[in-house]
């Protein structure tokens, strides 16, 4: 989900990253501007239908680096995986529900992340004339990426790391989730 376009909007390089291998490797780079890194849109176009990254010897940092919440809670024994794989699987559900939506309100573009895809439909739809049928969809929509938005912030979002002050003494910042999320 990380790379799919459900849980961000793109990716950002890091100082380590070569952007002329990547870009040869096919990665749609946006250059750097002002204080922006370059970045690469999600879904990611590495991703393969079977989930696979065929750039993955060769992947950016913060995809090297990212682990979600729920895997790092698996890993630190919190979560069982076997429920840990079911939260996963409701979350799929949730960003397919919107997907469907977005479809039935003629957003087709499945080359976009589903938080850009929502966006763009959402001003289409308050900006002009819609129908009644189209106005239910859209609440439908509105609340089918609200709830996905909160599974996706309440198990798969890393917290921000806390700053020296926040932090009980003796205890290491926690890391920083490596993409960017659409707020």
């Amino acid at each position: 989900m990380c790379c799919d376009g459900t849980l961000f909007d793109l990716v950002r390089l890091e100082p380590g990253d070569d952007a002329r291998r990547l870009a040869r490797l096919g990665l749609p780079l946006a250059a750097a501007r002002g204080r922006q890194a370059a970045r690469f849109p999600q879904p990611c176009a590495a991703l393969c239908a079977d989930g696979s990254c065929r750039v993955y010897a060769d992947r950016p940092g913060q995809c090297r680096a990212f682990e979600c919440r729920l895997l790092q809670e698996a890993k630190a024994g919190r979560v069982s995986f076997p429920a840990a794989a079911r939260r996963v699987t409701t979350a799929k559900r949730r960003a397919n529900q919107v997907r469907r939506l977005l479809r039935a309100l003629g957003d087709h573009d499945e080359q976009r992340a589903l938080g850009e895809r929502f966006h763009r439909t959402s001003e289409r739809l308050e900006a002009g004339p819609a129908d009644a049928a189209a106005h239910a969809l859209y609440a439908d929509l509105s609340l089918a990426m609200h709830r996905l938005k909160l599974e996706a912030h309440a198990h798969f979002h890393t917290p921000p790391a806390a700053t020296p002050a926040q932090r009980p003494a003796g205890k290491a910042p926690r890391p920083r989730t490596a993409h960017s999320p659409r707020t």
